[in-house]
């Protein structure tokens, strides 16, 4: 029997993430759990082979206020979504998504991923990928996944 006391809802902003959201809140309930709210910050790119460096440029300063206002928002998501009664706590990394989720989810020993599709199809997928794939076929811990068409 699964049992269920922490839940990881990683958050990219979509509206299906935010549906993915109230799914976990619902879950959260019925199983007395905890939510830690994750939104993964992908990180800048440095070419150090360029002919001309990139000069006047603060990459962790700038790194460092991205996280700031991506954790406000966060926050802000988790206030308006997640009732009183269910405790929750809200993240900022910076790296490649589904790596983030799958050690952060393991750090904290979470019991759950609730995350959603995104509506991503054809070529469109093929090149960039979907992090809800990557992170299904690396994870060893289970994953809700929320359909963005059953959500609407």
């Amino acid at each position: 029997m699964l049992h269920v006391r922490s839940i990881l809802w990683p958050s990219d902003d979509s509206e299906s993430s935010v549906r993915a959201l109230e799914t976990a809140v619902e879950l959260a309930k019925q199983f007395g759990a905890r939510i830690y709210g994750l939104q993964v910050v992908p990180q800048v790119p440095v070419y150090s082979d360029t002919a001309v460096p990139i000069t006047g440029f603060d990459i962790p300063r700038y790194e460092g206020e991205l996280k700031k206002s991506t954790h406000q928002a966060l926050k802000q998501k988790i206030a308006a979504k997640v009732p009183d009664n269910v405790e929750a706590e809200t993240f900022v990394e910076i790296g490649k998504p589904s790596e983030v989720i799958i050690n952060f989810a393991k750090e904290r020993k979470v019991d759950l991923i609730v995350m959603a599709t995104h509506s991503r199809a054809g070529i469109s997928h093929f090149l960039i990928g979907s992090v809800t794939e990557d992170t299904m076929r690396r994870s060893t811990i289970p994953i809700l996944v929320v359909p963005e068409a059953a959500s609407r």
